[in-house]
């Protein structure tokens, strides 16, 4: 069964009196529990859009749109301190534990001075037992590989490491979903390999990864890849499903493997799949040169 489903969603941001951008189209799919996707797109194309919607920060705004997480309808639940107002029990805060959302830059999500205390600031504010919050921040941090860190100050942290951070204090809501909203573009090649390292354990260990990059070897890790074009779904399959098409004509890059491997072929090499990392890359020259 879909964890989660879009049905004719548009989102439409207010420029002025009268004047509005539609940023997306009529967006209908769904995303299976446990998965990992990757939502690819140029700039503007809507994949940020995309990920408010996901856990209620953003509802569709037209009024027959509806984005449901694990049944619950986006537009059905009250706000926060007004639960039962709409009848069914629940609120925001019930969509966004179950889906957590770690952003591009993580000083713009940090909420406390010490790591361990910036963890706990989710599990404290939906009032869990002391008990409970130390069981979470112990292991979130844990799970992240920062365990310790935890008496640090957050300010003094690298890039990588604050990022660290932001997963685990999604982790200390413990969430279904986890979308990673262009989390890895402020970090160096070492910080963007270990996030992805910890995205993919996560998913390994059940939860549901949705991954919004422009980097295509980050793409090409994942089960499923949707790439969106100015608000609309252009192409969706697994990676070797989607870098089989003509990604470049929606702007985007192939991973370097794919793009080589195009290349070989036009030298006269076969291969017998479309190549989407390395080590298949690797393996497939070797195969010819036997």
């Amino acid at each position: 069964m879909s964890y989660i489903v879009f049905n004719g969603v548009n989102y439409s941001y207010q420029l002025g009196e009268g004047e509005k951008l539609r940023a997306l189209k009529n967006l209908s799919f769904s995303i299976e529990k446990g998965s990992f996707v990757a939502l690819v797109g140029m700039n503007g194309s809507g994949k940020s859009t995309l990920s408010k919607l996901l856990n209620g920060l953003f509802l569709p705004t037209n009024k027959s749109g509806q984005v449901i997480v694990d049944g619950i309808n986006t537009k059905e639940v009250d706000e926060v301190g007004k639960k039962g107002e709409k009848d069914n029990g629940f609120t925001v805060f019930d969509v966004r534990k179950k889906v957590g959302i770690v952003f591009q830059n993580p000083d713009n999500q940090t909420v406390a001075t010490l790591v361990e205390d910036d963890v706990a600031f989710g599990p404290e504010n939906i009032g869990l037992s002391r008990e409970e919050i130390v069981e979470r921040v112990n292991s979130a941090l844990e799970g992240v590989t920062m365990t310790e860190y935890r008496d640090r100050a957050v300010s003094k942290l690298s890039g990588g490491q604050k990022q660290h951070v932001a997963i685990a204090g999604v982790l200390a809501m413990k969430p279904e979903v986890i979308v990673f909203d262009e989390s890895t573009a402020m970090l160096d090649p070492i910080g963007r390999r270990e996030i992805m390292s910890i995205a993919r354990e996560l998913n390994k260990q059940g939860i549901t990864i949705i991954m919004i990059t422009h980097n295509m070897d980050e793409a090409a890790l994942a089960d499923r890849i949707i790439v969106l074009q100015r608000g609309e779904i252009v192409l969706d399959g697994t990676p070797k499903e989607v870098f089989a098409e003509n990604v470049p004509r929606f702007g985007l890059a192939l991973p370097p493997a794919t793009e080589t491997a195009y290349k070989l072929k036009e030298k006269g090499f076969i291969f017998d799949e479309v190549i989407i990392n390395e080590d298949e890359l690797v393996e497939g020259i070797c195969k010819q040169l036997r």
